[in-house]
């Protein structure tokens, strides 16, 4: 009988690849694997970091601007911002600094010559508290300023008076009435007040008193009967020229040649009918940041009837050899971001008006509505009506080397 060769189970398994090596070509595979994953990653960084490098390729840059003190911090603040999002300008890192500035020492440096050993760097945009030194600058240097001015916010010149004294004619008072209210002696017996004797508006020409001359514009504006801007005409004209006289002369000064300094000796007198100060011009912003800790109003915010003078804050974008493209660039980038409303409120917290949303009110300072702003004037009437008030020096004198002109008052 025949018999068939057994092929069971047991001579397959004989024949079987070997565990070890399956495990070895595994961990080889793994290990390619890896390595390849470790290449591409390699290869990704180092796309990114040229990515990065070919965008900065000519490295880090700091875009100086330099600011009025009071807009400062909060255009600082927004430079912060603008920052976390690194921008890169024309292959440039760059870095928007905004640092605040005494405005005449500014603009006899952009004016003349910018010394960087005691003034920093050369700024690529300037920031003053109003058109009035924007005016100056451009009738002293027009080729210094780089296509038309803007504003980011503003803030009304309103008159910083006793609470008492605003009782007596904060609803009746217009810009017209000053220069003879200032003028004649005890003439705040005629508004229901004896004993008080005239005005005594003070009109400081130190630092940061843009006040005092928007608010010799107001007047001007009123006695010309203008309805538009202020001409240069209207501003060379004999009946300004008293008006404004009659403002300065015998004008008291002030303690410091600030408008602050005024309206805290106004805030701190212990009678108000003998204060040597009765009133000042002074910028809504700063009398609320004077105030925005009081709880009871020590000082009360008067405005004349008439077209209320406004410092606007120009953007003056600066040009020049010393101010690159790409700071130009920059600076343009700065004001876009700037404008948005997020941005904007970091400058409304402070005081100033804008497309955000204002601060809480003080006992001082409500932000009442500005129904009929008063159109900016021509430069030439700004530089005439700056040249009564200061005098004949080309610029307003600074805080640290304070001029009083002949014949004027206010320092």
């Amino acid at each position: 009988m025949a018999h068939h060769r057994s092929s069971g189970g047991e001579s397959i398994r004989s024949r079987g690849v070997s565990r070890g090596v399956v495990a070895a070509l595994l961990s080889i595979l793994l290990i390619a694997a890896v390595v390849v994953t470790w290449q591409d990653l390699g290869d990704q960084i180092d796309r990114q970091a040229e990515e990065a490098a070919a965008q900065c390729v000519e490295g880090r840059a700091e875009v100086p601007i330099v600011a009025d003190p009071d807009i400062a911090p909060g255009l600082a603040a927004i430079a912060s911002k603008l920052a976390e999002s690194a921008p890169v300008v024309r292959d440039r890192c760059v870095t928007v600094a905004v640092r605040p500035g005494d405005a005449k020492i500014t603009l006899d440096g952009l004016a003349g010559t910018w010394d960087t050993a005691s003034m920093g760097a050369r700024p690529a945009a300037w920031v003053p508290q109003s058109s009035v030194w924007s005016a100056d600058l451009a009738a002293a240097k027009p080729d210094a300023i780089e296509g038309d001015t803007r504003s980011l916010v503003s803030t009304p010149v309103v008159l910083a008076v006793s609470p008492a004294l605003n009782d007596a004619v904060g609803a009746d008072l217009d810009w017209s009435q000053i220069p003879t209210l200032q003028r004649r002696d005890n003439s705040l017996a005629d508004v229901g007040l004896p004993g008080w004797g005239s005005l005594r508006m003070a009109m400081p020409i130190g630092a940061q008193s843009d006040a005092s001359a928007l608010a010799a514009q107001a007047v001007a504006t009123r006695v010309t009967r203008t309805s538009g801007p202020l001409t240069a005409a209207d501003a060379e004209s004999p009946r300004v020229s008293s008006s404004v006289r009659a403002m300065l002369e015998g004008a008291p000064l002030s303690p410091d040649g600030t408008p602050k300094g005024a309206a805290t000796l106004i805030a701190d007198a212990p009678d108000p009918a003998k204060a040597a100060i009765h009133v000042v011009p002074i910028t809504e912003q700063q009398l609320f940041q004077m105030t925005r800790a009081d709880t009871r109003p020590r000082l009360a915010e008067l405005v004349p009837g008439g077209p209320t003078p406004i410092a606007d804050y120009p953007i003056v974008r600066l040009s020049g050899t010393d101010v690159a493209d790409f700071a130009a660039d920059a600076v343009a980038e700065f004001i876009e971001f700037a404008s948005q409303p997020e941005q904007l409120q970091l400058l409304t917290e402070l005081g100033f008006r804008g497309a955000a949303p204002m601060p809480k009110p003080t006992p001082t300072v409500s932000f009442p509505r500005t129904p009929n702003p008063m159109p900016t004037p021509e430069n030439g009437a700004i530089v005439a009506i700056n040249r009564l008030v200061y005098g004949p020096a080309s610029v307003p004198a600074s805080s640290s080397a304070p001029a009083v002109p002949s014949g004027t008052a206010g320092s």
